[in-house]
């Protein structure tokens, strides 16, 4: 079956379909190119083809044209070949610098350098829109937005605008005019400029036409922009190296502060390293120095002996303080920029006086830079000679500080890092000044942390800190007490030998000694009338007294101890150590009153039938002098005491 021949061009397709792909007017060029094409151009397939299809499976995919025209005319039905073109849509290449200018640009000739255009280009982007005769008037007039604009002026004296090569000259003439010969207002350019680009016609008009006094005439503009700001930083440096020079020869706080670095430096070297002297330079070596802890250094110890010894010496910290501010100044720099700021005035006055500007007449006609240039040189003169006279003062003073502090002068690394050392030294010190403060500190807060800890821990025992109550044995308080105990004791011991000897003296009236039988008496017999009732204790046997001894040595000990007890009462009334050895005291002494009121030797008398001893009511806080009865005063007559029956089984026992 034969298919339908396609529908011709302009034949309207059913469904509303519009057949935008068929190009009816152009025939295909192309053997078996289908009529049916793409509106725009769309990614390419690199096939890799096939030498000769005939025997390969693509023999039978080989349809006629009418078959290809009906397969895409199909495909562009179904919207198949729009989605192809829509995604697989290639990126147009714009080619920039297409528009009517750059047309026009690539028309026109070019003599300039590629590099030297652009550089035009840049630096008059500001007036760009400007056509090129308007921005050589601008530059001619010296008007302000040209003198005004750091980066036009500086483009303007470039070498490149200066100085015109042979070849850029002989191609530029015939579209030149000489303005410096006679009737150049009335002669005409051989060629016209209009030919040329833009940037070669600025060129043309300017550096190349007013060339023979070109550099001098933007060199005196740009003076006049530029000396009163360079003046005020130049002088102000200058003025700043003098002061500073100055400074440090009248430090006296500086110079001690260096011979007491040079007293201990000596003092720590060996006879054959001591010095008179030493140079800056020296001083950037007190930080390597280190302890034996390498926690300090010797710029450490320095800073810390004047600080604590020899306060009066750290004013020198505001005296030289100025050397920090010059520390990065190059002092042979800030000369040559004097020197070339003076120069450069006086060759512009020269230039107005007899050189290239001095004669109006080989000028544009239109030119400006005699009128603008003459209204600033004379303040300029002014700040010259000003200029030189700082220069000359700052030159002396720093020379001679130099010599002053032991450099050399003209040693061009001495004399660059100068100011530099005297800067780090008093960074340094600053830093150990800084260092040593801190560490105080911090030693100080220790201090006072452990001494609020040692408060603490003695109020948690109740026991008094030394800054509060000195120590018994610290304040002399523990000798007193022995003093005192010696003092006390054969007092104690004479008192109760008289009470003995009282009682003994009413019992008996006579003194009996050891061992030998006491007179009979009357009243012996009769213990019994005795209108008190009361019996007296028998005198202790032969064996009772060592015990009685050590009883009377016990009591001191034991008042010695409660007189000690007594006296750390106050530091340490809540220990547990000091508890026990109280109650071991009070259980030792209701120990010895027991035995006391019970001896052996009244239980032998109970036997012989003698009297029983008299029980006395015992109480732990009372004495044992407490007990015994007070003798009676000699104005008195002592009362008769009763009588004490003693048996003769116990006189015999005592011989």
């Amino acid at each position: 079956m034969v298919p339908p021949p396609p529908p011709p061009p302009n034949a309207a397709m059913g469904s509303g379909w519009r057949p935008a792909y068929m190009v009816g007017e152009i025939a295909p060029t192309t053997l078996g190119m289908p009529s049916i094409r793409p509106k725009k151009k769309l990614k390419a397939l690199h096939w890799d083809k096939v030498d000769t299809p005939q025997v390969t499976v693509w023999a039978g995919h080989a349809p006629t044209a009418e078959q290809k025209e009906e397969k895409y005319t199909d495909l562009a039905k179904k919207g198949v070949l729009d989605e192809v073109e829509r995604l697989f849509m290639a990126k147009e290449t714009k080619i920039f610098g297409a528009s009517t200018a750059a047309k026009q640009r690539s028309a026109k000739k070019q003599i300039i350098s590629n590099d030297l255009s652009k550089n035009f280009q840049i630096a008059l982007s500001k007036f760009s829109q400007f056509p090129a005769e308007e921005v050589t008037r601008m530059i001619i007039h010296c008007d302000k937005e040209i003198l005004d604009n750091m980066v036009v002026m500086d483009f303007l004296q470039r070498e490149e605008m200066c100085n015109i090569p042979e070849n850029v000259a002989k191609l530029m003439a015939p579209y030149s005019m000489d303005w410096t010969g006679p009737g150049a207002t009335s002669s005409d350019r051989e060629q016209d400029p209009t030919e040329i680009t833009r940037e070669d016609q600025i060129y043309l008009y300017t550096a190349f036409e007013l060339n023979h006094y070109w550099k001098a005439r933007n060199r005196a503009l740009a003076l006049t922009r530029s000396y009163e700001p360079e003046y005020e930083h130049i002088s102000s440096k200058l003025q700043e190296v003098a002061r500073v020079s100055e400074s440090l020869r009248d430090s006296v706080s500086l110079m001690n502060v260096l011979g007491l670095i040079l007293d201990i430096g000596n003092f720590m070297n060996d006879a054959n390293k001591q010095a008179q002297g030493f140079k800056l330079s020296s001083l950037a070596r007190l930080g390597m120095v280190k302890d034996d802890k390498n926690e300090t250094t010797f710029a450490d110890l320095v800073e810390r002996i004047v600080r604590n010894q020899y306060p009066e010496w750290e004013g020198f910290l505001d005296e030289i303080s100025g050397v920090i501010g010059l520390q990065k100044v190059n002092v042979d720099q800030l000369r040559s920029d004097a020197t070339k700021y003076i120069s450069n005035i006086k060759n512009v006055q020269a230039s107005l006086d007899a050189g290239n500007l001095s004669d109006p007449k080989r000028f544009h006609p239109q030119d400006r830079v005699s009128q603008i240039v003459q209204r600033s040189m004379k303040d300029a003169r002014r700040k010259a000679e000003q200029l030189q006279l700082y220069l000359d003062e700052m030159i002396k003073a720093y020379d001679d500080i130099m010599v002053f502090y032991g450099e050399d002068n003209a040693d061009e690394n001495a004399r660059r890092d100068f100011f530099a050392k005297l800067s780090s030294f008093l960074v340094e010190w600053k830093k150990s000044r800084e260092k040593n403060t801190t560490l105080e500190e911090s030693r100080k807060r220790t201090e006072a942390s452990l001494a609020r800890k040692r408060v603490n821990v003695n109020l948690a025992n109740n026991t008094p800190t030394p800054e509060t109550t000195s120590s018994p044995a610290s304040s002399g308080a523990m000798d007193s007490l022995l003093e005192k105990l010696r003092a006390a004791a054969p007092q104690a011991k004479d008192q109760r030998d008289r009470r003995r000897r009282a009682r003994l003296k009413e019992r008996h009236n006579v003194r009996v000694a050891s061992g030998s039988k006491p007179p009979e008496d009357e009243e012996e017999e009769k213990p019994e009338e005795d209108e008190h009732g009361l019996l007296s204790p028998p005198p202790a046997a032969e064996e009772d007294k060592p015990e009685a001894q050590v009883s009377e040595g016990e009591d001191v000990a034991d008042r010695a101890a409660s007189m000690l007890l007594g006296l750390r009462s106050n530091s340490d009334a809540g220990g547990e150590r000091q508890r026990r050895r109280r109650e071991s005291a009070d259980e030792e002494r209701r120990n010895r009153r027991m035995r006391r009121r019970n001896p052996t030797s009244g239980s032998k008398d109970s036997a012989d039938g003698g009297l029983p001893t008299v029980q006395e009511p015992s109480s732990p806080s009372h004495s044992v002098d407490d007990q015994l009865p007070s003798p009676p005063p000699d104005d008195q007559t002592p009362q008769t005491p009763p009588s004490i029956v003693v048996s003769e089984q116990n006189g015999h026992n005592s011989d």
